[in-house]
């Protein structure tokens, strides 16, 4: 019975896993270069924006913190 509830439990945190929108923000490709402001996912990751300038993701210094795309690199 142990198994069933294990499995049961497996299944239940899957489809709230693929229900919850952390996933479209973690690990998601982009085809458009981001902007500043726009959430990332790995802190001090780089990438380039439309104009070929260097961002950073780094957290909001305001509000809860969440990671961005900022350009002026990490502090």
């Amino acid at each position: 019975m142990s198994k069933l509830r294990f499995v049961m439990l497996a299944i239940m945190l899957a489809t709230i896993a693929a229900a919850s929108p952390l996933p479209a923000v973690v690990g998601v490709a982009r085809a458009d270069a981001p902007s500043a402001g726009d959430a990332c996912a790995v802190l001090h990751a780089t990438t380039r924006d439309v104009n070929g300038r260097m961002m950073w993701c780094n957290p909001t210094m305001t509000g809860n913190h969440s990671l961005v795309w900022q350009y002026g690199g990490p502090s």
